[in-house]
């Protein structure tokens, strides 16, 4: 009765991940709050080849217990099924409250990109050149429209090597990467929803199917690459990515529309009006729904901090 306890406390841990990981925010952050994230993330290394030689040897039971493989299938399930009710929420916001829906976007894009410049230890001039080279060239992807998702099935598999990095890095949102690159909307308010229905389940299972697949190589792949790189070059690559980021918000600003030859966008201020009170209002709440996961994140690592030296003494 305990181990199924443990295993739904799991599932509904996974749940969480995956709700969190289809808005801009990191699903990361969220798997380190829940006290995951590490077991997660070592879970996904251990699927090397050395471990798969057990599996391939009929050595089923070994083959489980380095590679976690009850927990990693558990969360993974928990995680499929936070994605696909969020996203049929996030669908439904999107066409009724769209001006709303983006401006709480754009509290949780500027709330991230502080929280992974706090992360920072030395905020020297090459970390800032590093934040300014990202800030700009995602800028100048930002400010260009993109109105016709591309489904091009090597496309949708790059989507998903770039959609699962938030997953690995704590403070880092996939899904705010794949807003810059013009498939979001495709394949959270599309693709996903698209799977709970029988009429519209091939039409979402043909989008997902190369975007899970990139999204597995990524997280097997970039575990140990975003490992190296965060250990190694941790102040340098939080810089790009905070860069990036930032440079993204044109992508979620609500008030813009595209040109007439559809490539770029005509920006414009918002009317003085309650909807752009209601607006500031959402900015806010997206900022602070960030800021209370920093807390929670910070609790959940002191406590880890506590513990282990505990144990050591």
């Amino acid at each position: 009765m305990l181990k199924l306890w443990l295993s739904i406390k799991v599932f509904i841990k996974g749940m969480i991940m995956g709700a969190v990981n289809v808005f801009p925010v990191s699903s990361g952050t969220a798997s380190l709050i829940l006290g995951v994230f590490e077991r997660f993330v070592n879970a996904i290394k251990a699927l090397n080849h050395k471990n798969f030689k057990y599996l391939f040897k009929g050595k089923f039971h070994e083959f489980a217990r380095r590679t976690d493989f009850k927990f990693l299938v558990t969360i993974i399930f928990g995680l499929l099924l936070g994605m696909v009710l969020a996203s049929v929420f996030l669908k439904r916001t999107l066409k009724s409250y769209e001006v709303f829906t983006w401006s709480f976007f754009i509290g949780l894009i500027i709330a991230s990109v502080v929280y992974v410049m706090k992360r920072i230890e030395k905020l020297n001039v090459k970390n800032l050149v590093l934040a300014l080279v990202g800030l700009a060239i995602s800028f100048m992807l930002s400010i260009k429209s993109n109105p016709y998702s591309n489904d091009n099935f090597f496309y949708l598999f790059l989507c998903g090597i770039v959609g699962a990095t938030g997953m690995v890095v704590p403070g880092v949102s996939g899904s705010h990467l794949m807003l810059l690159m013009g498939n979001y909307e495709l394949i959270v308010t599309e693709a996903i929803p698209a799977l709970t229905k029988a009429s519209t389940f091939m039409h979402g299972a043909r989008i997902l199917f190369p975007f899970v697949l990139g999204a597995i190589v990524s997280i097997i792949s970039f575990s140990h690459l975003l490992s190296w790189l965060m250990r190694d070059y941790r102040d340098g690559t939080l810089s790009v990515l905070a860069g990036f980021m930032l440079g993204s918000l044109p992508v979620v600003y609500p008030w813009k529309e595209p040109t007439a030859d559809m490539m770029d966008y005509v920006f414009h201020l918002p009317n003085w009006n309650s909807e752009l009170l209601i607006a500031v209002v959402m900015v806010a709440l997206g900022a602070a729904s960030v800021y209370a996961l920093e807390l929670m994140a910070r609790h959940t690592e002191r406590k880890q901090a506590e513990r282990l030296q505990k144990s050591k003494t």
